[in-house]
């Protein structure tokens, strides 16, 4: 638009240089010609700005306006000199500064509710000279130049036939406009009761796992010295955690029966609602193999957690695959003697020696991990039995189960996962701290580390100091 502007400054400026070679008539119309060219083009670098800069700027000009028409009527009023140059100004300022502008904003907002950008834009400009032709008309009937009476003429039949094109353009374009916006609305008041009646599905449906996932009141009675971080993906999760509390008999004393508390961390196929459903199936499976099959060895209840998952998914048409990765505990609340099997997710566990053993100095700690079986709970080619571990451990360690969820997560300064070194160097730099205090800085540390980012998948860390 500069350009633009330029080339009227400079076809105005030759208009106005080769005014005098017509006659007296022909030249006060060269130059009243030269001088809208010059005004106009001037008018054209005020396009470049945005819309709101544009209607400030045409507002300036509109109110510079109405004080040179209360100047010229002052004038006018007490025949002051110069009251036909206030009037010349006047025109000018209107039709060459304001109107541009308008028209320009104008267009920019009709364009939108057109088929056609061009319509806009010629009924626009259409405006333009119309309007200007009438206040030019009017200006030369007050000066009493010639051409007065045929300029309004023509600025009247040329804005009689832009009302009617606007008329004829905006009836149809609004009401084409308005019937779709009415079916726009429609369809997002029915989209909004659609995603209102999901949103409250789904949030019944976190009751219900709610529900199925032991209370915090339940698993502090088990495991008092503990703690279960748990942050859902979405309103409902694939990952779930799991406590049960059975007695065996003591190998030591046969009438003295040792209370064994079995725990989990569970990962389903998927997050959200279908995660949610699998963790459903796979946390019932848990539940029949320990309470009905009475199976308290771990990776035996793995072996008939995966037959009773694959045979409730077996029951479809469709070939099913989901199924779950787990780390499964059985801790001996006496002697300390913890039983532990995985599918996919390993067990770690820090040791804090109470003397010195080798190298190692009193008070240091040692992350040791147990790898898990490279299988899942569900159908897989190359099934294999379960591997139960036993470790013997003492007063002071602390176990760690976990999901993928925490290490998958994408975040810090290069968008990267968090990976589970940082997560190993995490927990044994927090080891003398509470547990409830471990909680919250795995809390502080994951939002922290996403910051913006969306969660990636569901997290579930469970710690058990002894």
């Amino acid at each position: 638009m500069k350009k633009a502007g330029y080339l009227s400054i400079i076809i105005g400026a030759i208009f106005f240089a080769f005014g005098f070679l017509f006659d007296k008539t022909f030249y006060f119309i060269t130059i009243l010609l030269a001088f809208a060219l010059i005004s106009s083009g001037f008018s054209f670098f005020a396009f470049d700005l945005s819309l709101k800069r544009r209607k400030q700027v045409a507002m300036l000009l509109l109110i510079v306006s109405f004080f040179i028409f209360l100047a010229y009527m002052f004038f006018k009023k007490y025949h002051f000199y110069g009251a036909n140059i206030l009037a010349v100004c006047l025109f000018y300022t209107f039709s060459f500064g304001f109107l541009p502008i308008h028209t320009k904003n104008r267009i920019e907002k009709w364009r939108h509710y057109t088929r056609k950008a061009w319509h806009a834009f010629l009924l626009s400009l259409s405006d333009l000279l119309s309007l200007a032709a009438i206040f030019g008309g009017i200006l030369f009937k007050v000066l009493h130049w010639p051409i007065a009476d045929s300029m309004i003429l023509f600025g009247m039949i040329f804005l009689g036939i832009t009302l009617i094109g606007w008329n004829r353009l905006f009836s149809r374009e609004i009401v084409l406009r308005k019937e779709a916006e009415d079916k726009v609305k429609e369809a997002f008041a029915e989209l909004e009761e659609k995603n209102k009646e999901i949103l409250d599905s789904i949030n019944y449906a976190k009751r219900l796992q709610d529900a199925i996932l032991p209370s915090e009141k339940l698993w502090l009675s088990y495991l008092p010295n503990s703690f279960v971080f748990y942050k859902p993906k979405d309103i409902v999760a694939g990952d779930f955690y799991w406590i049960e509390k059975v007695s065996q008999k003591s190998l030591v004393d046969s009438q003295q029966p040792e209370d064994i508390i079995l725990f989990a961390a569970a990962d389903c196929t998927g997050h959200g609602v279908p995660g949610a459903l699998v963790s459903v199936v796979c946390s019932n499976a848990l539940n029949r193999t320990v309470k009905e099959f009475n199976i308290t060895e771990p990776g035996k209840i793995l072996d008939k957690v995966r037959e009773l998952v694959i045979e409730t998914f077996e029951k479809s048409e469709n070939e099913v695959k989901d199924g779950m990765d787990i780390s499964l505990c059985a801790l001996n609340i006496k002697t300390l003697q913890l039983k532990w099997a995985g599918a996919n997710n390993p067990l770690w566990y820090l040791q804090s020696p109470l003397e010195e053993v080798g190298e190692q100095r009193p008070g240091d700690s040692v992350m040791s991990e147990i790898k898990a079986d490279k299988q899942p709970i569900g159908k897989y080619a190359d099934e294999k039995p379960f591997t139960t571990h036993t470790i013997q451990l003492k007063k002071g360690d602390i176990i760690y189960v976990f999901t993928d969820g925490y290490a998958d997560q994408f975040g810090g300064p290069k968008g990267k996962k968090f990976k589970y070194k940082q997560l190993l160097e995490l927990l044994v730099s927090s080891k003398n701290k509470q547990l409830s205090d471990q909680k919250n800085i795995l809390g502080s540390t994951f939002k922290n580390w996403r910051a913006a980012l969306d969660q990636v998948d569901d997290v579930c860390i469970i710690g058990v100091r002894l």
